[in-house]
């Protein structure tokens, strides 16, 4: 991320680490197998442990007591119980107390050694016999080889290990006879042999073990509990003598049959008399456990908090209130430097809640998952500043093998369906979106944080809304990216379930994958029902339009000189690599119908759908068509809870919804004739409608396409029909049938459209009242006895588009009526249009006065316009009134505009970059704002 460095380049892991070479068992300390001498050479090695092994405080105090205790303090405790989780720690404390006090003269100038002898009272490690007594590693029959020793007891084994053959024949007799002792007895054999200390490990195991061996009877079991219980009295008794003991086991579950519970609740009891409780690793101690483990460094202090106050400005200003308070509160950056590089969202999940399930070993099995996710992350050469709950690599087969020890085997369909293959469905998000997300692997992070919060003892299962975003989220990351990527993933993985606010993950497939499944089987007559239903809806007929879908040729179309908007067949889609295709289709519409030529070729226009979004409104008809099936199968249904059933419902809900608003944004490509301007043929224009809005519908958006452009009128100036722009009539003309009129503006694609006929007749009521022309009536314009309207009131019931009516100039009709003024008989009475001329109601003088019509004087060149308060509402109107029509004439038209916007609420940000930034730099313009 710019600014922030990637944690590879500040905290460089171990060589092993980073080559692979590590052993798995590295991180599976065994006290029994290093006592004999076998194992990784980290821990039989005890220089290369010390410089391995981390000092937490926790540890510091054990050691300082057992090494007081072992110095010949009275004081300090003799008996320790190490109390942990599986993997807590405390295998690393018995081998950590097994080489200090073992090995204390060849340790003595490790910093380990240093840092623990300043704290203890001689100010040195005394050096002591340490005597390992592993439950593992035991058998309770002779088994010399076995256990390297002669003994068959606990009593055995520990009087040969304190002090070989001579002191085994002390205890030979009772040893053979499976025998206990007595405190006394035992107290003497530790006076001879001390300082010795006693690490005892795995002990249910071995109580485990004697009730196998000697069946119902449990003499030997018995007989083990009094050696113990009489040991940690001992034990008190001599101050050169420590005994550490761990009670659980870590394998129990192979005896079967043996009351675990009983038999740990015995031994609490047994060392609740004596004990001193040890928790080595607790809490955060765990973080710089795993650095020690894992990094050569973890970079400086500097370093450390600038990544730490990144992401807790990033939890603050990108998500608010949205994360709970505790992950923007300043403690928050102390964690994530303390757990650097690891997110301690990753070591809380590894140590809590997968430390709760009895598969997965706390510190070790953290150190295993840790191990191979940072060999496969540096591989990668992972650009991100921490290693997140997300980025977990789940292909890893390492990493894997731990993930299935508590998820089991039945996960892994769920994990190739949606995470780990290539064409698992999160991996193909991310390559679908690109770009950033892509290199985020956003989508797999999500799915992959999902995934390992879907384990633990815990009864709510799941990540929350805010352990996705701490999974995959990092300074640079927008939240609204994140979350939509998120949403996305729900709706397209096949094994995660939304359910209780909590993602996760199950192995039965969810809504998402049975619907895929029920889609291969819906049948094509139900996507195109279900297309055309949709369609329709769309495209709804409305003035001024008659509609018609699914048009494949001319003859599907009837030549009417209404105006009709035809959707094309999905058929002549508009493919990107072949658009022509369309246009040629579109062209044989438009101009043929049946065997001949189309005579309205004004009156049709045609929409054809865009390949990519109507591919993608047919995907979805297929996914409502599964959704209804699913939905109408009450027996499948049944298998889904109450949550998914309503998930469903909702699901097709929103299909139902948003099918139509992606047919609307698909028939987008507009065709129709144009030009043909002085006897030329007609062509095919094709006119990009662009993005469509939720509320539009393919019949408002053609509308309003040809109203912008002035290609479809809903009122016609009088002056444009005798305008050279138009042709209607031509100059040695003096007049024309208005039935001629309107079959022109229905037949002729050089002019414009009219919304219905009530627009050619307005426009020639308010032309005879304005004097621009004259209407003649009669069996010829020029007949004696033909009516002649101008400069009159007409009323547009009195239009009728029928043969006998003309309209007429205005110097020609007012000749006309002069001539009949000066020698005709006067008007008939009534209401009843006559061929008698009316007769006029002002002197003659006054009607032969009027001026013939004479070319107009040359006008200006240059004209300005200053246009004040025009409302919004308004604008479209001002433009095509006063703005266009002069563009019309080949003028060049420039608009200065001062947009004052006032609201009773503050305008939001987005808003105002939508308008100035994004909208205003589409067209190539820019605007100067100002705040007031």
């Amino acid at each position: 991320m710019p600014g922030l460095p990637s944690w590879i380049e500040i905290a460089p892991p171990h060589r092993d680490i980073v080559d692979g070479t590590f052993d798995d068992a590295l991180f599976a300390a065994d006290l029994g197998r290093v006592s004999k001498g076998e194992g990784p050479q980290d821990y039989l090695d005890a220089k290369l442990f010390a410089q391995k092994t981390y000092l937490t405080e926790n540890l510091r105090a054990a050691l300082v007591e057992i090494g007081n205790r072992l110095g010949g303090d009275p004081a300090a405790r003799g008996v320790h119980r190490m109390q942990t989780e599986f993997g807590g720690g405390k295998t690393h404390t018995l081998l950590s107390a097994y080489h200090l006090f073992g090995n204390a003269h060849s340790l003595s100038r490790t910093q380990l050694a240093r840092q623990l002898a300043s704290s203890l009272t001689g100010g040195r490690l005394p050096q002591a016999t340490v005597v390992v007594l592993d439950g593992s590693d035991l058998t309770p029959d002779r088994d010399e080889e076995s256990n390297r020793s002669p003994g068959r007891t606990l009593l055995g084994h520990l009087a040969y290990q304190l002090g070989g053959s001579e002191a085994y024949e002390l205890v030979r007799a009772q040893d053979e006879a499976l025998q206990g002792t007595s405190v006394t007895h035992l107290v003497g054999l530790l006076k001879r042999y001390s300082p010795c200390l006693i690490l005892m490990d795995e002990t249910l195991e071995y109580l485990a073990k004697t009730i196998t061996a000697d069946g119902e009877r449990g003499v030997r079991t018995t007989n083990a509990l009094v050696f113990i219980k009489e040991l940690a009295t001992a034990v008190t008794s001599v101050p050169g003598a420590c005994l550490v003991a761990t009670l659980t086991a870590s394998h129990l579950e192979d005896f079967a049959g043996v009351n675990h519970e009983d038999l740990l609740e015995r031994l609490v009891k047994i060392f609740g008399r004596t004990e001193s409780v040890v928790t080595p690793v607790e809490g955060d101690d765990i973080f710089p456990v795993l650095h020690t483990r894992l990094f050569q460094g973890t970079g400086t202090t500097s370093q450390r908090r600038a990544v730490a106050d990144a992401y807790g400005d990033y939890y603050t200003e990108q998500f608010g209130d949205a994360l709970p308070s505790v992950y923007r509160d300043p403690a928050y950056r102390d964690r994530i430097e303390a757990a650097y590089p690891f997110h301690p969202e990753l070591i809380d999940l590894l140590t809590n809640r997968w430390g709760s399930l009895s598969g997965f070993q706390r510190t070790r099995g953290a150190l295993r998952t840790l191990a191979h996710t940072i060999k496969t992350l540096y591989a990668s050469a992972h650009a991100f500043p921490l290693i997140h709950p997300g980025d977990i690599p789940l292909h890893d087969p390492g990493v894997r093998a731990e993930v299935l020890k508590i998820a089991g085997d039945s996960y892994k369909s769920a994990l190739n369906a949606d995470i780990i293959r290539d064409d698992s469905r999160a991996r193909l998000e991310d390559q679908r979106r690109g770009g950033e997300v892509e290199k985020l692997r956003l989508a797999t992070g999500l799915a992959t944080t999902a995934f390992i919060h879907s384990f633990s003892a815990d009864k709510v299962l799941g990540a929350s809304d805010a352990q996705m975003t701490l999974g995959v989220g990092q300074p640079g990351l927008s939240r609204g990216t994140l979350e939509d990527v998120r949403d996305t993933v729900k709706n397209a993985a096949w094994y995660m379930r939304y359910e209780g606010g909590r993602y996760r993950f199950t192995t039965e497939p969810n809504l998402n994958k049975v619907i895929v499944e029920r889609e291969s089987a819906i049948p094509e007559e139900a996507i195109v029902q279900l297309l055309e239903v949709a369609t329709a809806k769309v495209a709804p007929t409305q003035s001024p339009w008659r509609t018609q879908i699914d048009v494949l040729n001319s003859v599907d179309v009837r030549d009417d000189p209404r105006l009709t908007l035809a959707l094309l067949h999905p058929d002549h889609r508009v493919e990107p690599s072949d658009p022509q295709a369309v246009l040629q289709v579109a062209g044989r519409i438009l101009n043929g119908y049946e065997q001949s030529g189309r005579i309205n070729k004004n009156s049709l226009v045609l929409v054809a759908p865009d390949a990519g979004a109507f591919g993608r409104a047919r995907s979805l008809a297929r996914t409502l068509a599964a959704m209804r099936d699913l939905r109408d199968d009450s027996h499948r249904l049944k298998k889904f809870n109450r949550e998914q059933q309503d998930d469903l419902r909702d699901r097709i809900t929103r299909a139902e919804e948003r099918l139509p608003v992606l047919l609307a944004m698909a028939y987008r490509h507009v065709y129709l004739l144009a030009n043909g301007v002085g006897g030329a043929s007609p062509t095919v224009s094709h006119l990009d409608l662009g993005a469509a809005r939720a509320s539009e519908t393919v019949t408002s958006r053609v509308t309003e396409r040809l109203r912008s452009s002035d290609g479809l009128l809903d009122r016609l100036a009088p002056a444009a029909l005798l305008s050279e722009r138009f042709g209607l009539i031509p100059e040695d003309t003096e007049a024309v049938e208005i039935e001629g009129l309107l079959k022109a503006f229905q037949r002729y694609p050089r002019l414009p459209k009219l919304a219905s006929a009530e627009v050619l007749r307005d426009c020639m009521v308010e032309g005879v009242r304005r004097g621009v022309f004259g209407l003649v009536s009669g069996s010829s314009w020029q007949a004696i006895d033909a009516v002649v309207r101008i400069g009159e009131d007409v009323l547009p019931g009195e239009i009728d588009f029928q043969p006998g009516t003309w309209l007429i100039r205005a110097a020609c009709a007012q000749a006309l009526r002069s001539a009949r003024t000066s020698d005709g008989p006067p008007p008939p009475s009534g209401g009843q249009r006559t061929a008698t001329p009316t007769v006029p109601q002002t002197p003659t003088s006054s009607t032969s006065e009027r001026p013939s019509p004479t070319p107009s004087a040359a006008g200006p060149t240059k004209l300005r316009l200053h246009i004040a308060n025009v409302p919004a509402d308004k604008l479209r109107d001002v433009v095509k009134v006063a703005v266009l029509q002069f563009a019309a004439q080949g003028a060049d038209v420039r608009v200065d505009m001062d947009v004052t916007v006032q609201s009773g609420k503050p305008i939001p940000p987005h808003i105002i970059d939508l308008v100035v930034e994004e909208g205003l730099g589409q067209l190539g313009l820019s605007a100067e704002m100002t705040e007031q």
